[in-house]
């Protein structure tokens, strides 16, 4: 089993013909190349699943950014994630549900972390989601709630339920009030990159 006869068994992957090649083609088209090394990963090819981890290695080490010594158990977190996947269920934004998976799983901060304050941004932030929320925000993209909001469950790792709670608000504001962002943030990602 391999790279070259991934592409008989999965049609998403017929223009691979190395690993090169596959990283390529998950760039472009994530959910089917995604999809197809599932497939083959819980067919008995653990080099498909390895190559979905290699993939969400970047993911995992922005998500430990503020705590690098869970990075050895989100690794462990991905790994069974992938081996769990219930791609029958969930056959889209499956880089996003797998980094979710970890996320759930992983140690939460405590309820009791500051909140950020947001002020004008006189240096360009660090490329992190820290900084890339104080980008936005500077940049009019988002208000100041939105930021408090993204900030206490994207950086603080917070559930919306006890970032509702240290926010004074609903889960469900806190669930809408970030799925609106991301897709806002969605549309500028190149300027928020640049």
């Amino acid at each position: 089993m391999g790279v070259p006869s991934w592409g008989h068994r999965e049609p998403a992957l017929a223009a691979a013909s190395d690993l090169g090649s596959v990283l390529g083609l998950i760039r472009e088209h994530p959910d089917p190349v995604l999809s197809a090394l599932l497939r083959l990963g819980s067919g008995g090819d653990p080099l498909a699943h390895r190559v979905v981890l290699q993939t969400m290695l970047g993911t995992l080490v922005r998500l430990c950014a503020r705590r690098p010594e869970l990075l050895p158990e989100a690794v462990s977190e991905l790994w069974l994630a992938i081996a769990e996947y219930p791609l029958a269920r969930r056959p889209r934004a499956i880089a996003a549900n797998l980094a979710w998976a970890v996320r759930r799983r992983l140690p939460r901060v405590p309820a009791t972390t500051p909140l950020p304050t947001v002020e004008p941004a006189t240096e360009p932030p660090p490329q992190d989601a820290s900084g890339t929320l104080g980008e936005a925000r500077a940049l009019g993209l988002i208000d100041e709630p939105t930021h408090r909001t993204l900030w206490t469950v994207y950086v603080a790792g917070l559930t919306s339920a006890q970032a509702a709670e240290a926010l004074g608000t609903t889960p469900e504001l806190v669930r809408w009030r970030c799925s609106r962002a991301l897709r806002r943030l969605a549309v500028h990602a190149e300027l928020l990159a640049a």
